[in-house]
């Protein structure tokens, strides 16, 4: 029998990289989907290899920064599945390499909307359905600039530092409450974001991997399993965030 048959995980950024990866491997486990991503094209490309696993997906084209988009969301979703009991908070936005002096305002408000206001309107509108559904477990996603500073990249790492705090906080408050709340924090992985930011850059992707103990990139997958593992496995954990780095925070 499949071990999450009748649950439903929501998850943001859901409609390719880590979040779909993630939606798979939750679908496989028989759990239904709900996905809220920006491009509603590549949303319904999501649906259809999510429902090849025998489960239902819903999808929702939106920003995370929109807390109306969000909160009508999640009502059709504990409409079309009757609760909702786990959530990856994925969505995010990356940094690219520059100097303090050629950052822009603009950019602050991109990274830290997207990233830290993101996952706190997610929380937000999440918890309580969560815990009217039984109970169960959010997962954010941070980041190993979750514990050490990026070279030109200060923007992205205070978001990530940021994600540490409202785990703590919010887990803290739904303690009682059945509610779990935790992070994973991976190292490199070669997602489409990622791809995109080293693309043409070989010495670049070169030294990601090497500063990485382990020796390679981390897999898509790898992740995934972190977020079951953090939902399904972990009852007795909250507020923490699991490190998924091949090391590199171990140095």
């Amino acid at each position: 029998m499949s071990s999450l048959k009748g649950k439903t995980l929501f998850v943001t950024g859901g409609n390719a990289g880590i979040g779909l990866e993630t939606a798979e491997l939750f679908a496989s486990e028989g759990a239904n989907l709900a996905i809220f991503s920006r491009r509603e094209e590549r949303n319904a490309q999501a649906v259809m290899s999510i429902q090849n696993h025998g489960v239902d997906c819903i999808a929702f084209a939106g920003d995370v920064t929109d807390d109306v988009a969000l909160a009508s969301a999640v009502e059709q979703t504990v409409e079309r599945f009757g609760g909702i009991h786990f959530a990856f908070n994925n969505a995010g936005l990356a940094q690219r390499s520059t100097p303090l002096q050629d950052q822009t305002v603009e950019q602050y408000r991109q990274i830290i909307d997207v990233n830290v206001m993101g996952v706190w309107l997610s929380m937000r509108a999440l918890a309580p359905v969560i815990q009217s559904s039984g109970g169960g477990c959010i997962v954010n996603s941070g980041s190993i600039a979750s514990h050490v500073g990026v070279l030109h990249a200060p923007l992205y790492t205070a978001a990530k530092h940021a994600i540490v705090g409202l785990t703590k906080s919010v887990a803290l408050e739904y303690a009682r409450s059945g509610v779990r709340v935790n992070a994973v924090s991976p190292a490199y992985v070669k997602t489409e974001m990622m791809n995109n930011l080293t693309k043409g850059k070989q010495a670049l992707e070169d030294k990601l991997e090497n500063a990485i103990p382990m020796g390679r990139a981390g897999q898509q997958i790898e992740v995934a399993r972190a977020v079951l593992y953090l939902c399904r496995d972990a009852t007795w954990t909250t507020g923490e965030t699991l490190r998924v780095d091949g090391g590199f925070t171990a140095q």
